[in-house]
């Protein structure tokens, strides 16, 4: 009986808590209700292909750039706690083939479209905390050519998690650190993406 006591005044007491932290949350919030951000990603997953090369029989290939998760984003607030909106992420790699001489660039480049819903779990003046996920396509193309020596532009599911985020700022401005993955594939053979992104910066605005 005396545990049972125990269990419910825990309860009782977290419940509160968690009505009080949401209630500050709410208040917190400045009802501004649009959302526009631009930001940058890794390519930790496209980075290792570089090194994969050799090992998949490419020996010739000489990487040269890599631009990373280029994204630009538009959120919709609903309430202080949930957004939906859109996103478009952009990343390209350039490589050498070691055989060609003069060597001319050779390319592939992904353009990711991805509708987003965001969860907004902690709100303060000048700091928040969310998550959020996004599932949409990515378009692959370039002068990369497949197995066949064919140049394709094929059409990839996507999908984006956004495992944890903080956003900093106030009157308005803003910028955000964010951790995730990114995911895009037809089948085990078939991967264009596979733990890209998992860490991105952005700034942006918001505005009623």
């Amino acid at each position: 009986m005396k545990n049972s006591i125990i269990w419910i005044a825990l309860m009782v007491m977290a419940s509160v808590s968690l009505s009080a932290a949401e209630k500050k949350s709410e208040v917190a919030w400045d009802g501004r209700l649009h959302e526009l951000r631009i930001g940058w990603g890794d390519a930790l997953f496209e980075e290792a292909e570089k090194y994969e090369f050799p090992a998949i029989g490419r020996p010739n290939i000489e990487p040269r750039y890599l631009t990373g998760h280029l994204f630009c984003e538009y959120q919709y607030s609903w309430n202080w706690w949930c957004s939906t909106g859109m996103q478009l992420d952009y990343e390209q790699m350039g490589w050498h083939d070691k055989r060609e001489n003069p060597r001319r660039e050779h390319n592939y480049w992904n353009v990711t479209i991805l509708p987003t819903v965001r969860f907004t779990y902690y709100r303060h003046p000048w700091v928040s905390l969310y998550s959020g996920i996004g599932i949409g396509m990515t378009i692959n193309g370039g002068t990369e050519k497949d197995l066949v020596s064919k140049k394709t532009t094929v059409l990839y599911p996507n999908l984006n998690l956004n495992l944890f985020a903080v956003q900093v700022g106030q009157k308005g401005f803003f910028g955000t650190f964010e951790l995730g993955a990114m995911f895009s594939l037809l089948g085990g053979n078939n991967i264009v993406m596979a733990g890209s992104r998992l860490m991105s910066v952005s700034v942006g605005y918001r505005f009623k």
